[in-house]
């Protein structure tokens, strides 16, 4: 029986916030309300207490509350406090809340309070490191939920307002709603405010509260547990497990996470091509059969201390677990690891330095747990949906997202044309999945495995732009110079069916990166002609189609004669001609080119760079009685004034050219200059 402050016991009735129909059933508030009460850590922040009592309507338990987990047979473990008892002397100096004094209540309920705030902040943690994770899983996806709500507080709707109502005769009766209204927002700020504390303290601050609370066996987090719910089915107990596994990784330090990597580096399996490869019971069953049903292996438990694997399924349970933690470590905790040429120099600098390198992955020959996970995650990405892994599974997920969180790390022992190719795949059914995406709806499993992908193609674009343009753009020409009678290749056929995926990565760069993209405009370029829709061209401008390319000065669309001008990083002009489908390439300047613009009749192209600090015309001329291929030949050239070196921090925004009439063109400066030039 869980007993509360007589103040609340008054209130039996409470209407749910207007925000928070979240299910059917009439009592749904009620039980989340109970169950925030049972799992939050009173007692380890008097102030949190506060907040959580007085601010979202949280209920202070009376009494200790027994916990328990369900083992893997069905069969409950509750986890008596059943010495209690001999505990109530020892908590005789613990500090009494304020506000309980003031409530009038019995000294054996005050003293029963103390005893229940010792248990819930000190006590209740040192009883079992599955339970440890289970509750601070529950608590922090609960928290998360609950704060991404309108109005999620539990605090009665009658109170609510009797708290904003402040009586005031200075307020003109026309401004009342607009009070109202801003008094709506900051409250629902300060209630959003209070669970994001809430989930913090589970999420980073409790192991340091309750040690300093006088814990002396604080049962910590599960790393492998959470490593299997990396990719949960539930998206919030999903974000609770990231939280958790990488702030207990952060917590751990460096001794501690090459502890865990020494330990798990074992079961990593191996793989080729067609199968995976397990060296300890490659005698006792083949080893393909090591990812067999993945959904069932991500979700059971562990036991805390790694040990020999007593069966094959214990064994395929560590393989699986192995895979998702090496994985994290590396892509979370390998951003800063070197290599071996380069340690060297920093090893010089005391062992301090030394402990911060996770042995193993490192880009020596010597260390190859990097590739070795590598490889498990490109293995897992690219395999064909079968029984044994089946197409859409959250370890399947896992690779997914941690191919695209650690990419920087990965890269080196990854074709990057592959994963960038299957990851495309992956996600090219993205458009008939986007109510499902959108409105929060729950996931199915496609779904979900296409979501992923989408956010792994994002953080590779933005981790390494130039490997993901110049990739695309080597595919590009590849699916160009295929045979026109011959079959497509796989990789035009994935480029087709994630061409949207494609034009969004690059949008993307544009806007994040506006800077990094500039070097690579021609194959920018020819991405996007791949991709886009050629028919739309024909009737519309390139500002249209794709709008986001056109914010560079040195792109230039004509639709008169549909043409396309790119000026490059190297000084050369990339003119596509759409009607004939070709492109040709100028040696205009010396350096990059800064800005060029077709004139309003298509008949000239004007070019300019800051480099050699020289402005060109060129005209495009037909053979003889328009025979043969056209000519594009520099009629006219000017030489500019330097410009200023302060005017060159910005070289997206250093000149820009517009034509006054057919003849005549304008270059504006960066730094407020212009000049009228004339062919």
């Amino acid at each position: 029986m869980l007993y509360h402050h007589k103040e609340q016991h008054d209130q039996k009735k409470r209407q749910r916030p207007r925000d928070m129909s979240l299910a059917e059933p009439p009592h749904t508030m009620e039980i989340a309300q109970i169950l925030m009460s049972l799992l939050h850590a009173w007692g380890l922040d008097p102030d949190l207490d506060r907040v959580c009592e007085s601010k979202l309507g949280l209920l202070r338990p009376m009494v200790p509350v027994c916990f328990g987990v369900v083992s893997r047979h069905g069969h409950m473990a509750v986890q008596l406090p059943s010495c209690l008892g001999a505990w109530i002397d020892s908590f005789a100096h613990m500090p009494v809340d304020h506000m309980l004094l003031s409530s009038n209540l019995p000294p054996e309920l005050v003293a029963q309070e103390k005893l229940t705030r010792l248990f819930s902040s000190k006590l209740h943690w040192e009883l079992s490191t599955t339970l440890t994770t289970n509750h601070l899983l529950s608590i922090v996806a609960l928290a998360n939920t609950l704060m991404s709500m309108s109005n999620a507080s539990f605090v009665p709707e009658q109170e609510v307002a009797r708290r904003m109502h402040r009586p005031t005769t200075r307020t003109p009766s026309w401004g009342g709603d607009e009070e109202r209204e801003e008094q709506i927002a900051a409250q629902q700020a300060h209630i959003k405010q209070g669970w994001s504390l809430l989930a913090t303290l589970h999420c980073v601050l409790l192991p340091d509260k309750v040690v300093a609370a006088g814990a002396k066996n604080f049962k910590r987090p599960q790393v492998e547990m959470l490593a299997r719910r990396w990719q949960h089915h539930c998206l919030e107990v999903r974000d609770a497990a990231q939280a958790l596994l990488l702030a207990e990784l952060a917590r751990l330090g460096p001794k501690g996470r090459k502890a865990l990597v020494d330990n798990w580096s074992q079961y990593l399996p191996l793989y080729t091509h067609t199968e995976s490869i397990n060296p300890q019971a490659a005698q006792k069953e083949p080893a393909e059969k090591i990812v067999k049903d993945p959904e069932e292996e991500f979700e059971e438990e562990e036991e805390e201390i790694v040990r020999k694997p007593s069966s094959i399924a214990e064994l395929k349970r560590k393989q699986t677990t192995a895979v998702v933690l090496l994985g994290v470590i590396g892509a979370e905790f390998g951003q800063d690891i070197t290599s071996e040429g380069a340690g060297n120099k920093r090893r010089k600098d005391g062992d301090s330095r030394k402990s911060s390198i996770v042995e193993g992955f490192t880009l020596s020959a010597s260390n190859n747990l990097a590739r070795l996970t590598a490889l498990a995650l490109t293995h897992l990405l690219l395999a064909p949906g079968s029984a044994r892994l089946p197409a859409h599974t959250p370890l399947r997920r896992a690779a997914v997202d941690l191919l695209g969180r650690g990419f920087a790390v990965w890269e080196p022992y990854l074709d990057v044309s592959h994963v960038l190719l299957g990851l495309l795949e992956m996600c090219s059914d993205a458009d008939k999945l986007v109510p499902s995406m959108t409105y929060g709806l729950p996931l199915t499993a496609q779904a979900d495995s296409c979501r992923t992908a989408r956010h792994a193609l994002t953080l590779i674009a933005t981790a390494r732009p130039a490997a993901f343009i110049t990739t695309m753009a080597r595919e590009v020409a590849r699916c160009a110079s295929a045979p026109s009678g011959a079959p497509p290749p796989a990789a035009a056929l994935a480029l087709q069916r994630g061409r949207a995926e494609v034009l969004r990565g690059i949008e993307l760069l544009i806007d994040r990166m506006h800077h990094e993209v500039a070097p690579l405009l021609v194959e920018v370029m020819d991405i996007i002609l791949h991709c886009v829709d050629q028919s739309h061209l024909k009737s519309k401008g390139l500002n249209e189609v794709f709008p986001a390319i056109c914010r560079y000065n040195q792109v230039s669309h004509c639709p008169a004669t549909r043409r396309i001008a790119v000026g490059s990083h190297t000084g050369q002009l990339a003119i596509y001609e759409l009607r004939a489908g070709r492109c040709q390439s100028l040696a205009a300047h010396t350096g990059p080119v800064t800005a060029c613009a077709f004139s309003p009749d298509g008949r000239y192209l004007v070019s300019y760079a800051t480099s050699d600090n020289r402005l060109s015309f060129w005209q495009t001329s037909a053979g003889m009685f328009g025979l043969g291929a056209a000519q594009t030949r520099c009629v006219k050239c000017y030489s500019t004034a330097p410009m200023a070196d302060v005017t060159r921090l910005n070289p997206a925004r250093l000149a820009r050219l517009v034509w006054s009439s057919s003849r005549s063109v304008t270059l504006m400066l960066a730094d407020g200059s212009e000049t009228r030039f004339n062919i």
